[in-house]
């Protein structure tokens, strides 16, 4: 029981804290350091890392503040605007061409769920970490169903106001924090491979390192 309750505590320390650093950034330039400190944290609590909370989180927020949001905003350009050609080829355009810019879509969001992650637990240039990124995406699709669902949750919860209002401490203290954990534990034996990964294999991605 004492187990639990302290999980719960960190949990809730952790979610507050992401919401505070990320108003920090005026959520624009705070949310992707937010959130790739919080992924780093609770890796560091999955690997029983003895480490302060609220200094981890403060530490990894300044070290990758620039980096985070590089990474960030590349994720989020794309993205907005494959989804907007994708819905204006649906209106514009044949299905030869909407169908494949639907795929392309679609495989673009999935290889972006796991940038961030694959960028807080290794070491490696931006374009190794977008290979990577792809490698698990593609050859994990249970793993990449699963990241495509917490993400579908966490937004509708977001955006289907009702729920927040009649749950606002679900918001405050656990969902996005709750749902880091989660990815930690999904991804975190996918990762364990690429850090053993051999000399062929590695030479094939480039030059990484567990972070």
């Amino acid at each position: 029981m004492y187990k639990l309750m302290e999980w719960i505590a960190k949990l809730a320390l952790l979610n507050m804290l992401w919401i505070m650093y990320s108003l920090c950034g005026f959520l624009v330039f705070g949310l992707f350091p937010a959130t790739v400190a919080l992924l780093m944290v609770t890796r560091d609590l999955k690997r029983n890392n003895q480490k302060g909370i609220r200094a981890s989180f403060l530490q990894y927020f300044v070290n990758n503040f620039i980096k985070a949001n590089a990474y960030g905003f590349f994720i989020a350009i794309v993205n907005i605007c494959l989804i907007s050609l994708t819905f204006k080829s649906a209106h514009q355009f044949s299905v030869i061409i909407s169908v494949p810019i639907f795929v392309i879509t679609v495989l673009a969001f999935l290889i972006s769920l796991f940038l961030l992650p694959v960028f807080t637990y290794f070491k490696a240039s931006f374009v190794n970490h977008l290979k990577l990124a792809t490698i698990i995406a593609l050859g994990h699709p249970v793993v990449s169903f699963v990241l495509f669902s917490l993400f579908s949750l966490n937004f509708g919860i977001i955006f289907y106001s009702r729920i927040l209002i009649a749950y606002p401490i679900l918001f405050l203290f656990f969902m996005v924090s709750v749902s880091a954990y989660l990815v930690t534990v999904v991804l975190m034996p996918v990762f364990g491979k690429f850090s053993t990964t051999t000399d062929i294999e590695i030479s094939s991605l480039g030059r990484i390192s567990e972070a």
